[in-house]
């Protein structure tokens, strides 16, 4: 695999003709409006497996633009996966001729793919903006908006972000002639879903709460909706959200963590995908693991790393300022 800088990364994609964008399962605005942003500079397809997210298919009727459902892969000449370097969150078992371009901790596609653009940023629409921005292409109002959409829905609308990230929007919105308040109100127009509300309900009602010194760390099961729900129960007081959910046959645990909890959850999860032949990733303060086998075995594990890395660290902590 070639790993790729901006530069690289443009020159050798516009080599190809027949390029596919594939946004991982359940494509959210960051993965999606990467992807059309993407499209837009090499022109190809944006494609997902199952459904984009529920604001990804607003930010599609936006743009008019229809991305092809459970693509065939060996139709294209190469597959760039957008948003994530893991295999099991594209939703297919196997893909040939393929690229990435992710702002998450490496996953298993970067073992089998030819050419990659990845490092941690705030957004994969952050790196898109560096492939345009560093290869002197001009963004337009449509681009400009979907990567600014993008880095504020991934920051959790700024919290997460460094200082540089505002600089980055700032660039975009004065390249693409748009204003926030443009962006502000979509966001303002999202329909909160009725399904989402009873899950996230749900979750709270049937949470369990482990103390870890002066942190709660709670986790609970869903049937669907469950990084949402863990980011409602960050939002009622949690310090760690871990939330189990099944749907379709697929096992996943997505967990969150409160701003200044020192925990990193995409390594964490990662482990436990790897003890229970899965796979996880993400970011530090929010990321998810599809597992197999027993689910509420795996939602334990999570509980009791979380707690043994909790305790570590505050022994830690009291070492130094000891």
């Amino acid at each position: 695999m070639t790993a790729a800088d901006a530069k690289t990364f443009y020159e050798t994609l516009k080599q190809y003709q027949n390029i596919l964008f594939l946004c991982h399962k359940n494509a959210d605005v960051d993965s999606l409006g990467s992807a059309y942003a993407l499209q837009r500079l090499f022109g190809g397809h944006v494609g997902v497996y199952d459904s984009p997210s529920a604001m990804a298919a607003m930010l599609c009727e936006r743009l008019k633009v229809e991305p092809v459902i459970a693509p065939d892969l060996k139709k294209y000449d190469i597959v760039v996966v957008v948003d994530t370097s893991t295999l099991v969150q594209t939703g297919y078992k196997t893909i040939d001729r393929c690229a990435i371009i992710d702002h998450h901790t490496p996953g298993d596609l970067h073992e089998h793919c030819q050419l990659s653009y990845a490092r941690i940023a705030s957004s994969t629409g952050e790196l898109v903006y560096s492939l345009y921005h560093e290869n002197g292409l001009p963004i337009d109002a449509e681009v400009a908006f979907v990567l600014v959409l993008a880095i504020v829905t991934d920051t959790g609308h700024f919290r997460y972000a460094g200082a540089h990230v505002f600089g980055i929007v700032g660039q975009i919105l004065q390249a693409g002639g748009i204003r926030y308040a443009d962006v502000s109100e979509f966001l303002s127009h999202v329909p909160v879903d009725l399904s989402c509300r009873i899950a996230t309900l749900k979750a709270a009602s049937r949470l369990n709460l482990h103390r870890v010194g002066d942190l709660l760390v709670v986790d609970t099961r869903v049937s669907s909706f469950g990084a949402q729900s863990a980011t409602s129960l960050i939002s009622l007081g949690a310090d760690v959200a871990l939330v189990g959910s099944e749907k379709e046959g697929e096992k996943r645990i997505s967990g969150r963590v409160r701003r200044g909890v020192d925990l990193d959850l995409s390594r964490l999860l990662e482990e436990v995908g790897k003890k229970f032949g899965g796979s996880g990733g993400g970011h530090a303060a929010a990321a998810g693991v599809v597992v197999k086998g027993d689910l509420d075995r795996a939602l334990k594990e999570c509980v009791d790393m979380t707690t043994a890395q909790l305790l570590s660290s505050a022994k830690k902590g009291s070492k130094k300022s000891g």
